[in-house]
């Protein structure tokens, strides 16, 4: 059993309280309201007779069962507030939740206003025009006296204050008055019966149709008759015992419904006023009498018991009507409730009081329930017939989601009747909505109007939630709106077939009029032959009209559906191509969060050794007494290391490229001091292969600019290096840099790398920047690399904005060119080796670090390192020893400390917050980080953490002493 989590402030829930008898009773009042007092004069014995209406009733009330079976199955599985609404939210989603409430909303409202004004319609026939007072007008044909717009609103009232005064006293009201209604009902029907003798009633059926017709006519009123049988779903989580012992429940009040009907139906038969044959003759005339003979159920207990008749059956009237108030009430509020608790309405609508009932929305049914009594009877009737098509729009969705739940719970019993109830409810939905299908269901055109309205105002209403849903739960059914559109466009088909043939019948009254009265005045009578012929022919002629305007519409709806089938079937096409392409995406997020770790952990993993080689080969080339073949080795370790560790570089900086997290840092700079610089680094190796190796840069006049300076040393570095590389002997490598252009703010540039070497295939040139791309030959393989390089070195032109161009051909050579522009910058603004070199080198003698470190090697390589150069160090093995270093030693001992992330019982990260917590100078002590956690999110956490500068491993001496002389510097 599932229980729904409420969310409604101060975490207060709906309690339990009804008993098995006070839910029959709710089931029972709702179902069986005061049409059952009207209609079998109204509907069922014109349509079936008294037998045929009572076999056709309880032939509906086993339909609805068969309905109700998928009710009591959702409610063990979801008892709680909310009713179809919750079951079609748990199962098929929160868009069909949103439709199904939807209609529901209107359902249960229409039957509130439909009973509320019920007494006044009552109480003209039975005591006369006693409430028909005070201010009046006319809508659609029905007068609306202020007096029994004041009565429908004080029984509103009353039934409001009863479901808010307390639920006990609620229960025990709706349990008193549903017994009145039923107990009424059986004592007037056993008098008459016993009055008349017996119950013979004829003629058992209706003259129209055969009798199964007129039986199955019956049947498709089954909605109507007993909706609200249901309603007690919606009080599902108020139930003082196991939803699972609600399916007796449910069977009494639907029979007792169907025993209801039945009798005031044979009632209503067996009653035949003096001056007519039998009842056939009597319901045909009730149109032209007044009073009680108007009302056949309540002629029948008066002429039984006299004046008691219908006093008896008038209490038991008012017991339907409260009954059905109430118990709408309740399950509209308990709706509106889980629909608040859910963020389909404002949450404070579906609050709860101090007694666990949603009294605000109790009142807010009833404030917009007292402002309907206005609009008359007859707008109401259209707006209650909507309810049948609402009705069975719900009762599909319920059985619906009994049959996926069975098929998800492999239980047999729930798919038959969940599928069987849903075929049910599409016949019923069919008979309501496609016209000439059956002529007794066509509704008012208005009625179509209304309900196309509705589901328009839904849509509207679901937009407006959808951009309110932060929780993403909704919006994401494309088959509830496909199902809500479908239903308009029936609907609209259904209204303008009403409207086109109601309109061709008046046009044709109205001509035959006109030719009748022209007749007359020829001199012809108006039962005339011709004149009859000829009335009849327009008549006919009207007919024909209207029948072909209504083929063509359900033609046009017709190619509208297929249509739109044929733009679902696209649509869903497409929709799974989408839902492949995000699969797709959500497996390369997962892998390249993988990929990202991974390299993540081979950087640290491999820079930890490799700050031991480079370490301890920087150390032993500063030995004196070296032998000139060890330092030989030694370099080429050296060598070996920086290879490595630009190979690993490279590796990772495509990683950041990828993910975006790469970027730019600008800052004034010299351009022919960079090109010098890094051209230069070439010389020995350009010398010793040979190669002819010239630099050009004499065409520059705007040589201080604004860019990334690192970034341009590393696309002439993977240049260069390339053209050293696949250049032979012999050959020629040339870098040139000039000026194309230049404004007062900015200049552009041109720089080209040449060389003679083997050059590239057309194949492989159109590939040359792909990452991990490298031309397979015995010259090609013999070379190093990653394939990196160039994608590397296309990726940061463009980044600034640049384009790059390469023209090759094979034992030819290869020409780079990259086109840029730079911001100009002030000479004043630059800082150039000459400055560097005019600064006086700074004395660390008596500066005194602390180095986190828990590697015993790097400890050694560092510390050996640093005391070279003056400082004096002291050691803590992990963060937690570092921290508490800090904190003894006095103020002003430590000039800075060296903090490596990694580390056993504390890592550097918590350890910086630690320092920086303490008081005084000490938190402000300068900490950098020194470690092998290189990536862009690993700097960003360090500084976050509160450290000053970060240095990759494996350090690089001169710019880890640069660091320290300047926060050391600042310092002082």
């Amino acid at each position: 059993m599932i229980r729904i989590k409420d969310n409604q402030p101060g975490g207060k829930a709906l309690s339990a309280y009804l008993s098995p008898l006070a839910v029959w009773a709710l089931a029972f009042g709702s179902a069986v309201g005061w049409g059952s007092f009207v209609m079998p004069g109204t509907t069922f014995l014109p349509i079936a007779g008294p037998w045929g209406s009572v076999i056709g009733l309880f032939i509906g009330a086993v339909i609805m069962l068969i309905i109700g079976l998928s009710y009591c199955f959702l409610m063990k599985r979801y008892p709680d507030a909310g009713g179809s609404y919750t079951f079609a939210a748990k199962v098929l989603g929160s868009d069909h939740g949103f439709l199904c409430a939807w209609m529901l909303l209107l359902t249960y409202a229409s039957i509130i206003w439909a009973n509320s004004t019920a007494l006044a319609l009552i109480i003209r026939y039975l005591f006369g025009d006693i409430f028909c007072f005070g201010f009046s007008y006319q809508i659609a044909g029905y007068t609306v006296y202020m007096g029994e717009v004041l009565l429908s609103v004080a029984i509103l009232a009353a039934a409001s204050l009863i479901c808010i005064a307390g639920k006990r006293f609620s229960a025990f009201i709706q349990i008193l008055f549903a017994l009145l209604l039923f107990g009424g009902i059986t004592v007037c029907f056993v008098t008459v019966a016993v009055h008349r003798g017996g119950f013979d009633v004829s003629p058992a059926f209706s003259a129209q149709g055969s009798p199964v017709s007129q039986v199955m006519t019956i049947v498709i009123l089954a909605p109507w008759a007993f909706i609200g049988f249901e309603s007690i779903s919606h009080s599902a989580g108020e139930f003082r015992f196991h939803p699972k012992k609600a399916l007796p429940i449910l069977i009494g009040a639907l029979a007792a419904g169907a025993l209801a009907y039945a009798m005031l139906t044979l009632c209503a038969g067996m009653a035949v006023p003096d001056g007519f044959k039998d009842w056939g003759e009597y319901i045909a005339a009730l149109g032209e009498l007044d009073g009680i003979r108007g009302l056949p159920t309540f002629y029948a207990a008066k002429n039984a018991m006299g004046t008691a008749g219908p006093v008896i059956l008038g209490i038991a009237a008012f017991g339907g009507i409260l009954t059905g108030l109430i118990g709408n009430m309740l399950a509209l509020s308990r709706l509106i409730y889980r629909m608040s608790a859910d963020g389909m309405l404002p949450g404070q609508l579906g609050a709860l009081n101090r007694k666990s009932i949603p009294a605000r929305a109790i009142l807010c049914i009833a404030a917009i329930s007292a402002i309907i009594p206005f609009f008359g009877r007859t707008a109401i009737g259209w707006i209650v017939d909507v309810t049948t098509i609402g009705a069975t729009v719900v009762y599909a969705y319920v059985s619906i989601c009994a049959l996926i739940a069975g098929v998800r719970e492999k239980k047999r019993l729930p798919m038959l009747y969940g599928a069987v109830g849903a075929g049910i409810s599409c016949v019923f939905a069919a008979f309501y909505l496609l016209p000439n299908i059956q002529s007794r269901s066509t509704l008012a055109s208005e009625s179509y109007m209304i309900l196309i309205l509705w589901s328009v105002i839904g849509m509207l209403i679901f937009r407006m939630l959808m951009q309110r849903d932060k929780k993403r739960l909704i919006g994401k059914s494309t088959v509830v709106w496909i199902i809500l559109f479908c239903l308009i466009l029936v609907v609209a088909v259904s209204w303008i077939n009403h409207t086109t043939f109601d309109q061709a019948n008046r046009e044709a009254e109205q001509f035959g009029d006109i030719h009748t009265a022209l007749a007359e005045k020829a001199g012809l009578s108006a039962d005339h032959d011709l004149v009859r012929q000829t009335n009849s022919h327009i008549a006919r002629g009207f007919g024909e009209f209207a029948d072909s305007v209504r083929g063509n519409i359900m033609i046009f709806a017709g190619l509208l559906l297929g249509s739109l089938a044929l733009i679902l079937s696209i649509f869903s096409v497409i929709k799974k191509r989408e839902q492949v392409i995000e699969a797709e995406r959500l497996i390369a997020e997962k892998n390249s969060r993988a990929k990202s770790t991974f390299l993540s952990n081979m950087s640290h993993d491999i820079r930890t050794p490799m700050n031991a080689i480079t370490g301890y080969t920087a150390l032993a080339l500063k030995e004196e007494n070296v032998p000139e073949q060890v330092r030989g080795y030694l370099s080429k370790i050296d060598t070996s290391g920086k290879q490595l560790l630009s190979l690993i570089n490279d590796i990772l900086d495509m990683s950041r490229i990828e993910s975006g997290k790469m970027e730019l840092a600008p800052a004034p700079a010299d351009l022919i001091g960079i090109i010098d610089e890094t051209c230069h680094i070439f010389d020995i190796q350009m010398q010793s292969k040979p190669l002819t190796y010239t630099i050009e840069h004499s065409g520059v006049t705007h040589r201080y600019v604004v860019c990334d300076k690192n970034r341009l040393n590393r696309i002439l570095l993977n240049l260069i290096s390339n053209a050293y590389k696949f250049t032979p002997s012999g050959g020629c490598v040339s870098v040139t840099l000039r000026e194309t252009d230049a404004t007062e703010a900015d200049a552009g540039y041109e720089l080209c790398v040449s060389d003679t070497g083997i050059g590239m295939s057309p194949e492989f040139a159109e590939h040359i920047f792909d990452a991990f791309e490298r031309e397979r030959s015995r010259t090609v393989d013999a070379i190093q690399g990653t394939g990196l390089g160039m994608a590397i070195t296309k990726k940061f032109v463009e980044m600034m904005d640049g384009t790059i161009l390469v023209r090759t051909a094979q034992d030819q050579g290869t020409t780079f060119t990259i086109r840029l522009r730079f911001p100009l910058a002030k000479r004043e603004d630059v800082h150039t080796p000459e400055d560097t070199a005019a600064e006086e080198k700074p004395d660390f003698s008596g500066v005194r670090l602390l180095l986190a470190e828990d590697n015993p090697i790097n400890i050694e390589i560092a510390t050996m390192i640093l005391t070279q150069e003056g400082f004096t160090v002291d050691v803590a093995e992990n963060g937690k020893l570092a921290a508490e270093m800090v904190e003894a030693a006095d103020e002003g001992t430590y000039q800075a400390v060296l903090m490596d992330i990694q580390m056993p019982v504390m890592n550097g990260y918590d350890a910086t917050r630690r320092i920086r917590a303490l008081s005084g100078s000490r938190s402000e002590i300068p900490i950098i980080a020194i470690t092998a956690n290189t990536f862009e999110n690993d700097r960003a956490e360090a500084f976050d953490a509160g450290m000053n500068a970060h240095v990759s491993k494996p350090f690089n001496p001169d710019e880890l002493i640069a660091t320290l002389a300047s926060f050391i510097h600042q310092a002082k």
